[in-house]
């Protein structure tokens, strides 16, 4: 998984780096692809204005693709620690709704092609022999 971080209004320390990489990691396990090399993960963080002096200053936004899908999360905080949990917190809802909704469509299509097998419940089927006069 590619991890491309980007900071605003703020100076990434390698503690920082460190802690984005250990929350990520646990995002890298629910993507399991045969391509990871495809799968790539932008995150930017930062202040939302230098002026603000309390209250949710901190912002963390996590855009992760997946081919042509991309799924995303924005959160703030008072802290950037916090702001990284949160964000991670609701990519992974993301994710594991978006891996859902594969599943059931893979299901939907199994579903359909066992129909289109079945034997239709208006068939007959004959004994051997002759025909008794009370089926007739």
């Amino acid at each position: 998984m590619n991890i491309i971080v980007r900071a605003n209004n703020l100076e990434i320390t390698p503690a920082l780096r460190d802690y984005l990489d250990k929350r990520l990691e646990s995002l890298s396990k629910l993507v399991h692809s045969g391509h990871n090399d495809n799968i790539e993960t932008r995150v930017e963080l930062g202040r939302v204005s230098s002026h603000h002096r309390k209250g949710e200053v901190y912002f963390a936004e996590i855009n992760l693709r997946l081919g042509k899908n991309l799924l995303r999360a924005h959160q703030e905080s008072i802290s950037i620690y916090s702001a990284i949990d949160e964000a991670k917190d609701e990519l992974r809802t993301e994710l594991l709704k978006f891996k859902g909704k594969r599943e059931t469509i893979l299901r939907r299509g199994a579903r359909s092609v066992g129909k289109l097998f079945r034997i239709s419940p208006l068939a007959r089927f004959r004994r051997k022999g002759r025909i008794k006069d009370n089926y007739l």
